[in-house]
């Protein structure tokens, strides 16, 4: 039953969508490696992330990257508090450069082991495009996702960033629509839950906002807050999430 309401998650703006973000892949031989701690409300439920990620560009045109994240969540409930803990889904992608200002993403979702992963392959890719003028990056996407059963949904968004030195303050707004296997009511608890699925509206829509900071020509740091609202994330009676996250990269 827990791994339904993983589906019901935002997701952090900072590495998990579109191989990290939407500018124009790295150049030939240049790559990243982070780690992210986040942690999210959607009351009842309230946890902490961790995720490790890598990216490399393989060619100019051709950058590869893998998340793994690790979960500690709570559900919380009159019966009392329940405790998971565990690897969630790890994602592994692809980007492709095609034209200036245009790129070609591919991210395949990997089921995990344990009660925070859920049992489905999944897929999304779509479309990316940046405008970089002197202290401003302007992108925009849309992208589609499909997973096992009748989970899928289109999904599209832009973001803006403001460059100053070694700062950049960024916003970014997400749309998603669609359809997903989903609860509409659970009872009990721990291990007697009983739950009704139905198979319904996946509407959200996601606002972040965060600044970079570099701290040198390798490091930058990385804050991000999130919000989320729609039926996507509200099923099984959760709350509107809300999320904050802190990222460290190490460029190479």
């Amino acid at each position: 039953m827990f791994k339904k309401f993983i589906t019901c998650l935002a997701v952090f703006a900072t590495m998990s969508f579109a191989v990290w973000d939407n500018v124009p892949i790295l150049k030939q031989g240049n790559g990243q490696v982070a780690g992210q701690i986040g942690y999210i409300t959607q009351d009842p439920l309230s946890g902490v992330q961790l995720a490790a990620g890598v990216r490399y560009s393989v060619l100019n045109w051709l950058e590869l990257s893998a998340v793994l994240p690790f979960g500690f969540y709570t559900y919380e409930s009159k019966e009392g508090d329940q405790d998971y803990s565990g690897f969630m889904n790890a994602e592994v992608g692809t980007r492709f450069q095609v034209s200036q200002g245009f790129s070609l993403f591919l991210d395949a979702i990997v089921p995990g082991g344990s009660q925070l992963a859920t049992d489905e392959f999944g897929a999304h890719f779509g479309l990316q495009h940046s405008n970089l003028f002197t202290h401003v990056t302007w992108a925009k996407y849309v992208g589609y996702m499909l997973a096992s059963g009748s989970n899928q949904y289109l999904y599209f968004g832009t973001e803006l960033q403001f460059i100053f030195n070694q700062f950049t303050f960024y916003g970014e707004f997400r749309m998603m629509i669609g359809q997903e296997d989903r609860i509409s009511h659970c009872s009990g608890y721990s291990y007697s839950y009983h739950c009704e699925d139905v198979s319904g509206g996946n509407n959200g829509s996601l606002i972040a906002f965060g600044f970079k900071i570099d701290m040198t020509d390798e490091v930058t740091v990385d804050t991000s807050i999130e919000f989320g609202s729609g039926d996507r994330f509200t099923t099984a009676g959760l709350d509107d999430p809300f999320s904050i996250s802190l990222t460290i990269f190490y460029n190479f």
